[in-house]
């Protein structure tokens, strides 16, 4: 296939459009930004859809943002043919996907002791903890784009496309 244009301007547009789409990487970086966006809009709202609610619930604060340290450590990577956004807290797997915790046993950091319902205790033997999935990634377990992701991801391509043309 031959394209001829008579127009240096045209024809310098045409080769900077070219060299931009053989080499993506600014798009895949800007691709990382709306990912990390949406992810950050998930934890704003509690999940899109809304999160399963606290088995315990407390005054204030967000689910997912006791301290706010997940929230913190969503990061969006990108490179030459790839975008993404993660964490890298040990935890953070648990309440993307749920599941449960091991067995372990508590014991007391400050004190001598523990103290529940009256009773005092040297140790507690916790028999584990089932977590819900509460999926602050914008992607489900087979990486599907969730609906406002896919779109902000679209709306990216859509401009970067627009604007080298």
């Amino acid at each position: 296939m031959h394209i001829i244009i008579n127009d240096a301007a045209l024809q310098q547009k045409f080769e900077n459009a070219l060299n931009k789409l053989a080499s993506p990487k600014d798009l895949m970086q800007r691709i990382s930004v709306a990912l990390k966006q949406a992810t950050d809009d998930n934890f704003d709202a509690e999940g899109r859809p809304k999160w399963a609610g606290l088995k315990y619930p407390r005054k204030g604060g967000k689910i997912l943002q006791l301290t706010g340290q997940l929230a913190g450590s969503i990061t969006s990577f990108s490179g030459a043919n790839y975008a993404g956004v993660g964490s890298n807290k040990v935890y953070a797997a648990i309440h993307q996907f749920g599941g449960k915790t091991k067995a372990h046993v508590i014991r007391p950091k400050n004190k001598k002791a523990l103290a529940f319902g009256g009773m005092v205790f040297k140790y507690v033997n916790h028999p584990g903890s089932v977590i819900p999935a509460r999926p602050y990634l914008p992607m489900d377990k087979s990486g599907n784009l969730q609906k406002e992701a896919y779109d902000d991801v679209a709306h990216t391509i859509d401009t970067y496309l627009k604007n080298i043309f």
